[in-house]
């Protein structure tokens, strides 16, 4: 097996998990929000008995609009939602702590907008994206940016010292990637291990113009469905 097909192979049985545990712990669930990105859509396909007849709340227009493809006519906007019963997502990142870094989609505002909402927050990841190890450095964080402030912003980003930004750009468009918030996203390339990344959140909020980072902290995690070419094993928050 190529390591593209084992890649497949663990997502598809982190859905199948996924599904399971939804099934079973969250079938009187009546509110659910859906993360974006390939591995959601694949749940969101092999699980369609769980997501028929909830009010759904997707995290994108990406999200929206494949959901609205296959037949979900129940969606709500998360700016009329207050809360979420399970909000189920991926990641791009996963550290043995549970912290998270999200945001290749673009859409991390308004995912973090539904983890925060929630009463249960499950992410499902493929083994690729857990590294591990008790810190973030794998991935860019991505930051949202005010379009006004994006030059800025960069400059400060880079005197932090963490690493340096980039602006992401469209490759199916000239000039960067526009969020569907309708800012721009600079990410944000480590030079060096994030062993406390919500203080370096903290920080990156703290610059004129940052609207939000793609670090998820432990605190918006309770379990981690990750996917192995033969299995999978499910990560939960240790107890405080």
């Amino acid at each position: 097996m190529d390591s593209s097909s084992s890649v497949e192979h663990a997502k598809l049985n982190a859905c199948r998990e996924a599904c399971r545990i939804l099934r079973e712990t969250y079938r009187d669930a009546s509110v659910i929000g859906v993360g974006t990105g390939s591995t959601i859509k694949l749940l969101i396909d092999h699980c369609r008995d769980f997501f028929t007849g909830k009010r759904l709340v997707p995290s994108s227009a990406d999200t929206m609009l494949h959901l609205a493809s296959i037949g979900y006519t129940v969606l709500l906007d998360p700016a009329g939602v207050d809360e979420v019963d399970v909000y189920i997502d991926g990641a791009d990142e996963v550290s043995s702590k549970l912290d998270m870094v999200k945001g290749r989609g673009g859409a991390f505002a308004r995912e973090k907008t539904l983890a925060l909402r929630s009463r249960e927050r499950i992410y499902v990841v493929d083994y690729t994206k857990y590294t591990g190890v008790d810190y973030l450095y794998a991935k860019p964080i991505p930051v949202e940016v005010l379009p006004v402030s994006l030059r800025y912003v960069v400059r400060k980003l880079g005197e932090l010292g963490y690493g340096e930004p980039v602006l992401r750009v469209g490759s199916g468009k000239d000039g960067p990637v526009v969020s569907d918030n309708g800012n721009y996203i600079v990410d944000y390339k480590l030079s060096k291990p994030v062993r406390d990344p919500l203080a370096l959140h903290n920080a990156l909020k703290l610059l004129h113009g940052v609207i939000e980072t793609g670090v998820f902290p432990s605190e918006l995690v309770d379990m981690v469905i990750v996917g192995e070419p033969s299995g999978v094993k499910v990560l939960k928050k240790k107890a405080q």
